[in-house]
């Protein structure tokens, strides 16, 4: 009997201990995705993520867990149907398929849907704390090399296929816009939110706090626009909840919010960046208007926009999802969202969502695809206590 508990608790102990190690450096790795000592950051997470997978599955086949929890059900559900889809929609699809990046983005699919459902089955072994300080510790790294990008210009240790040389931006903070190993400056204000509201979320550390300080300036120094516009109406509204005001407060926010959009908007026209960004919104919408029930396929937005301009993804990943998927799925995946947020119990987590939500309005974190994942955050971690 005493064997038999210690051969017990030596299993789950070293379940817990690979679930910490790859949860540390997925999101490093997400993170930091250009990041390389000679070997792509992948070909790491890889075998340590199906170590975990077969670890955490023979853990309940040996304790006689069989229960499956109905999000893992679900998530594997649609994924089957996404797939389908992918099929049909391309049979019938007279647009260029790349296949190189066709196949790259089915297999992330694949990868993102397997972490999601692993999470779900070994939720019971996952610690709150290993995500959160992961986090943190990835957002330095990232601010650190947008540091020293900014400095010297250029970055080492950067994965075959991709570049370190900064951008340059007249109307950033430092004249040039760094993106570190996030490889997109975009790219990397989108993470400096996350991990700013993260941080915001739990205690308040000198570490915390300085921590903070890095994040906000990564956020400005990266400079996406539409990142930090729509961050700053975020945060009023955080600060709204914070300060509990009422209903007509918050109607009045909503209307003031439309106002300051129109005038951004039409100052945002004059810019090159923006415009362009108009015109790639605008094709996305009329290919989804060609064929707006069964979509175009995985990466379907990628060659539809290809046939008019040099940009492979309209900037926003509602419009990718209703391209690729069609408004069927895209109902379907919108469904699940609004699901999570009236069934989040957490605030932490239900605004973290919403937060993915609008952002993902200027951006398309949908393309690699790192939406699935979200999928599981407010169901598996607990963002809500005030840890250190």
């Amino acid at each position: 009997m005493q064997l038999h508990k210690a051969v017990k608790k030596n299993k789950l102990g070293l379940n817990r201990t690979l679930s910490a190690i790859f949860i540390s450096i997925l999101i490093f790795s997400i993170y930091n995705r250009t990041f390389s000592l000679g070997l792509d950051m992948r070909f790491i997470v890889f075998p340590v993520f199906i170590s975990s997978l077969i670890l955490a599955m023979l853990v309940k086949v040996k304790f006689n867990e069989w229960k499956v929890p109905t999000c893992a059900i679900l998530l594997a559900l649609l994924l089957i149907i996404i797939i389908i889809q992918d099929q049909v929609a391309w049979q019938f699809s007279d647009l260029d398929k790349n296949t190189t990046v066709y196949k790259n983005v089915i297999i992330l699919y694949i990868y993102n849907f397997l972490i999601a459902i692993y999470l779900f089955l070994n939720k019971k072994y996952l610690n709150d704390k290993v995500l959160i300080n992961s986090v943190l510790l990835s957002s330095l790294f990232l601010s650190l090399s947008c540091l020293f990008q900014a400095i010297t210009g250029n970055l080492p240790f950067v994965s075959i296929g991709s570049s370190g040389e900064v951008f340059e931006d007249k109307l950033s903070l430092l004249g040039v816009r760094p993106s570190g190993y996030a490889h997109d400056p975009n790219y990397t204000s989108l993470l400096m939110v996350f991990s700013i509201y993260i941080i915001f979320s739990i205690k308040k550390t000198i570490f915390n706090r300085a921590l903070l300080i890095v994040c906000l300036f990564t956020l400005f120094a990266s400079g996406s626009k539409t990142v930090l516009l729509i961050s700053a109406f975020l945060l009023v509204r955080l600060i709204f909840i914070k300060l509990k005001i009422k209903v007509i407060f918050n109607l009045g926010f909503i209307i003031s919010i439309l106002f300051s959009a129109l005038i951004v908007f039409s100052i945002f026209e004059q810019l090159s960046t923006f415009s362009q960004r108009l015109v790639m919104w605008r094709l996305a919408l009329d290919g989804f208007y060609e064929r707006p029930v069964i979509g175009y396929g995985i990466t379907g937005v990628r060659s539809l926009l290809e046939l008019s301009m040099r940009y492979v993804q309209p900037h926003n990943g509602w419009l990718a999802i209703l391209v690729d998927h069609g408004a069927v799925l895209f109902t379907i995946i919108v469904t699940g969202f609004t699901y999570m947020l009236l069934n989040t119990k957490i605030r932490a987590n239900r605004y973290l969502i919403i937060i993915f939500c609008f952002l993902s309005l200027s951006n398309e974190m949908w393309v690699y695809p790192y939406w699935i994942l979200f999928f599981v955050v407010p169901f598996v971690f607990n963002l809500g206590d005030k840890r250190a």
